[in-house]
């Protein structure tokens, strides 16, 4: 089945069935547990940068950004504490190997969840549970450190998930993970991308979510920020 084709999305809603653009090859890898849509960061990309500009991803996983940014003719660092692949450097979130005001855009596809196991790494914020609030002070110190090499007046983007689970209930991660942002960015705006897990298609998963009276998660928040004067990052 061919592709749907690639355009700049106009709305506040996106939702783009395939988990990949393009004929000749795939961005990342799509049976990388938590893989995000590339098409995602193409519109991003194309939207905030022009070519040659410096794009940065300080929680690389299976190197998606990267490869949308070559494809776009932008430069681009990926950063991950456990490196899926060649050409991603192994560094924390928390403390990059980058100079300020460096970055001319950043995307960030954190963990939201201790479901999925992406490293045995020590310090791996996916291991963080959301319920506790050592994971939202994790994220302050990524979210943070993005704010230091980017540059002034250019954007970033974060995509995330809220969170349930039958044993420990609701969690508003993207609302809370919201109010963080804006202490150092100034909003541009949230758009609602939706989920083609194929797990939401599943009659048991769908099922259970009606007898037991919870939602199973449809979509996830893409929040664009800029940094901009008078925030935590300054500028």
């Amino acid at each position: 089945m061919p592709k749907p084709r690639l355009f700049i999305e106009p709305t506040t809603l996106w939702d783009y069935p395939s988990q990949n653009y393009g004929r000749d090859g795939a961005q990342g890898d799509k049976d990388y547990a938590g893989a995000t849509p590339s098409y995602i960061i193409w519109n991003l990309l194309s939207r905030y940068t022009s070519k040659g500009q410096l794009v940065v991803d300080p929680m690389c996983g299976s190197g998606t950004t990267l490869d949308v940014a070559r494809d776009l003719e932008r430069r681009a660092l990926g950063y991950d504490i456990h490196p899926y692949r060649k050409g991603i450097f192994r560094a924390d979130a928390r403390k990059l190997p980058l100079e300020d005001a460096k970055a001319d855009f950043v995307f960030v596809d954190p963990p939201y969840g201790d479901n999925i196991r992406y490293s045995d790494e020590k310090e791996c914020i996916g291991r963080l549970p959301v319920t506790e609030e050592a994971y939202f002070q994790a994220m302050e110190k990524v979210i943070s450190e993005i704010s230091r090499v980017l540059r002034s007046g250019r954007y970033m983007g974060l995509y995330v998930a809220d969170y349930h689970s039958v044993k420990n209930g609701f969690v508003p991660v993207g609302f809370r993970l919201f109010e963080i942002l804006r202490n150092y960015f100034t909003p541009v705006d949230i758009i609602a991308v939706v989920r083609h897990n194929k797990t939401l298609k599943m009659g048991n998963y769908r099922r259970a979510a009606v007898e037991g009276n919870f939602f199973l998660r449809g979509f996830n928040y893409l929040f664009i920020m800029r940094k901009g004067k008078g925030k935590k990052g300054g500028g």
